[in-house]
């Protein structure tokens, strides 16, 4: 008669789903996803110049660096090690009420960034190289504005959110602590953007959006955040009406309106936290 098998060579128990692919943050050293990280950045950057240089359109190149430089390589990646992005960089589904949440929350955030981008302004007031650049560059067509939205709306916003969010902030989460990794990529974010003076309203953006991932365990509410925010922002630029190209002063209206944006960040981030 056979004899039973040894305690460590036994089979699982009937009906055990075999063991799940392990993805980087199992096998890859912190060191590695750093460098991956830097080099993601770097591709990022360099093709969005080259991109730039070639065809002189500014958001086709923001959508192009966005696709090919960050997108690709980790979906890339991920089908390598057996799982996909979703599962790699917390991409998951939500509840549409946490949706709805985040995207309130970038409405309330709106003013409030807009007029702390104001303070940098004071410091490091905005080129007027840059100025034109972005005059120049403003789409007029319908096919141009539908590309800008793409590349604002889409391609930008889901490929910062794996840089930043993703990568950066879960990174620097496991080394040195959630409020460390938050001011950390929120920084990263902040100077990443070459925009100086808009420096304070994109660190307080990048704050906002790590808590929103913290809070909710998924990159998606962030991605909805930041695409919502940067379509205002952009809708503002197509009427002329950014509130922050210049260091110009706050009346008693513009208090109320940050209060009130600020009671709804409030009241949406509450939400949030309980949605998890």
């Amino acid at each position: 008669m056979p004899l039973p098998p040894a305690p460590d060579q036994a089979s699982p128990p009937p009906g055990t789903p075999p063991p799940g692919p392990r993805g980087i943050w199992e096998t890859w050293s912190n060191r590695r996803l750093l460098l991956w990280t830097v080099l993601l950045m770097f591709a990022d950057f360099t093709l969005q110049g080259l991109f730039f240089q070639l065809t002189n359109r500014l958001f086709s190149s923001v959508a192009a660096g966005s696709l090919v430089a960050v997108l690709l390589p980790c979906f890339l990646l991920a089908r390598a090690r057996g799982g996909s992005l979703a599962s790699e960089f917390d991409l998951g589904g939500v509840p549409w009420s946490v949706l709805g949440w985040a995207a309130l929350a970038a409405v309330g955030s709106l003013l409030p960034a807009s007029l702390l981008a104001q303070l940098s302004v004071q410091i490091h007031p905005v080129p007027e190289s840059w100025v034109q650049l972005f005059a120049q560059h403003m789409p007029q067509r319908g096919s141009d504005i539908a590309l800008a939205l793409f590349a604002v709306m889409v391609a930008g916003p889901v490929a910062e959110e794996l840089l930043f969010r993703g990568l950066l902030y879960r990174l620097a989460r496991r080394v040195w602590g959630t409020s460390a990794a938050a001011v950390l990529s929120a920084l990263a974010f902040g100077l990443l953007h070459g925009e100086p003076w808009y420096l304070f309203g994109l660190v307080a953006l990048g704050l906002l959006l790590a808590y929103i991932y913290e809070m909710t365990g998924s990159l998606t509410p962030g991605v909805l955040t930041h695409a919502v925010y940067n379509g205002l922002s952009f809708a503002l630029l197509l009427e002329n009406r950014d509130l922050a190209t210049s260091a110009s002063g706050v009346n008693e209206f513009d208090v109320l309106l940050v209060v009130g944006s600020l009671l709804l960040l409030a009241f949406a981030c509450t939400h949030l936290a309980r949605g998890r």
